[in-house]
């Protein structure tokens, strides 16, 4: 389990335990993923966070990668229909979108709610209805409520619709006229509604009144992490890179080619062919043809939604490469239209036939490039662009060496595990969630004085308050082997994160009674 799904884990089992959720405003995200995973927990009759299982946690972001798909009919008759049976295609098949689609963080949900954010604002331009309006503004504040590159996506939205009547203003001679869609009771029961949900879940329902202002003032935190970027700062082109020019397997020309390929097509068709296009009807007339299946201003929002996301993702210098699903949906909605566009662009039959021949076969190339990367190469990060700061497989092997000890040591979940490791300790609180008195440390020194190694003791004091297993890294090690004496000779090394190694160290006591349980009948 990557390190951030463990952390995501722990804080939604803490809300199902105690009921219990406070927004930390320098770090972690919303809370709107940890409410979304207790139906799951229920149901899945675990008890506690030692019996819960990955299946309870990760099913939360399959079931709104699902959602994507099941939200595109609502915006058929803006994409058009067949531009939106090839989204729903490509989004199954999008080797991200499989890949983070199993990871327990916040992306997927903030992906879904964009999006539904934006088919709720369409269905009420195209019905006026107050409960569209009402939805859109939930989806909204549930984006809010989410992560807080929400706002990333709403400036991309405010930019997308700007540029959308400036360009109809340019390309069709008038502005679209959004007076009937501008209606004041709608707009406000959908703000009120967006408001009240927002304080809802920021507030912890009610228990932390502080929440919203919280909420509100840890942007000033994400836009210094965001423009500093740190560990993770990396080039504008870094999406870009991954999604069109990265080649984990041979023979690829890129991870999301065909996608990308596809969505600079649809963005002529949604641009500069779009609209009405002329056509001869007769010798004295003509007729207007669409040259989309959908409606030529959604297809323009979606077009410039879409590239003004990827700029305003490409300016920030802190970049995760899970962070790339919100632009590449919008690219994967734009493809559909695209596909379209290639297939009713070609005047004769053969010629749709070929391109057709040719898009089914570059989709079967996607869809294997997703099987591989998502079932073969899903830990290697030379071969799968999309494994970023990865827990080591090693860890796996960790805490089963380490319930083998616990049983071997009569002691089972109380034994005793000391973590010492400066501030690469996750996902360890995942796989040693089974025991009951694990104890953490950043700092060598801490952990001396919380177990009065630092003060004169007598002995037998001093060799109880030692574990029964100690994990160390290797900048820690030093300052607690002055300390430990000979009471730790077993020492055994496992991989964490990529560049952290871990040291176990054994009580000698502890493995004496493990090798027991190793040897054979009528060995000595």
């Amino acid at each position: 389990m990557h390190c951030d799904e463990a952390n995501q884990a722990m804080k939604a089992a803490t809300l199902r335990e105690l009921g219990r959720y406070q927004y930390d405003p320098r770090e972690h995200h919303g809370p709107s993923l940890y409410y979304a995973t207790l139906p799951s927990l229920w149901l899945s009759g675990a008890k506690d966070f030692a019996q819960s299982g990955p299946l309870a946690y990760r099913i939360v972001p399959v079931l709104f990668g699902v959602g994507l798909v099941l939200l595109l009919p609502l915006a058929a008759d803006g994409l058009g229909r067949v531009p939106a049976l090839w989204a729903a295609l490509l989004t199954a098949l999008s080797p991200a979108m499989v890949f983070y689609s199993r990871y327990y963080i916040q992306e997927m949900l903030l992906v879904f709610l964009t999006f539904a954010a934006i088919v709720s604002a369409w269905r009420y331009v195209r019905s006026r209805s107050v409960s569209w309006a009402v939805a859109a503004g939930v989806f909204f504040a549930l984006m809010v409520a989410t992560k807080e590159t929400w706002c990333l996506a709403a400036a991309a939205m405010g930019l997308g619709l700007a540029l959308a009547l400036a360009w109809a203003r340019w390309r069709d001679g008038a502005w679209p006229d959004l007076r009937p869609h501008l209606r004041p009771v709608p707009l406000l029961v959908a703000a009120i509604a967006g408001l009240l949900l927002f304080g809802l879940f920021y507030s912890s329902l009610g228990t932390n009144p502080r929440g919203p202002a919280d909420a509100v003032l840890a942007y000033g935190t994400y836009f210094r992490r965001g423009s500093e970027g740190g560990i993770h700062a990396h080039p504008w082109y870094y999406y870009l890179q991954i999604l069109a020019a990265s080649r984990p397997l041979r023979g690829y020309v890129g991870t999301e080619t065909l996608i990308v390929g596809l969505a600079v097509v649809g963005f002529a068709a949604a641009l500069i062919v779009a609209g009405t296009r002329r056509v001869p009807q007769s010798a004295d007339g003509t007729r207007s043809v669409p040259a989309t299946s959908g409606d030529t201003g959604f297809c323009r929002f979606l077009a410039f939604y879409t590239l003004a996301l990827t700029a305003v993702y490409s300016a920030v210098t802190y970049k995760t490469p899970w962070c790339l699903l919100s632009l590449l949906h919008g690219m994967i909605l734009l493809a559909g239209l695209g596909a379209w566009a290639l297939l009713r662009w070609v005047p004769s039959r053969a010629g749709k036939l070929v391109v057709g021949l040719v898009l089914a076969l570059a989709a079967g190339r996607l869809a294997r490039e997703s099987y591989l990367l998502n079932y073969r190469f899903y830990a290697y990060p030379e071969r799968n662009p999309y494994v970023y700061a990865q827990a080591s497989s090693d860890v796996v092997h960790l805490a089963a060496q380490v319930q083998r000890l616990a049983r071997a040591s009569g002691e089972g979940r109380k034994m005793t595990i000391h973590v010492v490791t400066g501030e690469n300790y996750w996902p360890l609180p995942w796989y040693l969630r089974g025991f009951d008195h694990v104890g953490y440390w950043q700092d060598a020194g801490d952990w001396r004085k919380a177990t009065g190694l630092d003060e004169p003791a007598a002995a037998s004091r001093r060799e109880a308050s030692l574990p029964a297993v100690l994990v160390l890294t290797d900048e820690v090690r030093p300052a607690i082997d002055a300390v430990l004496g000979d009471h730790y000779r077993q020492k055994m090394t496992y991989g964490l994160q990529p560049g952290v190694l871990l040291t176990v160290y054994v009580r000698d006591d502890v493995w004496e009674a493990f090798l027991r349980t190793q040897v054979g009948p009528g060995e000595k």
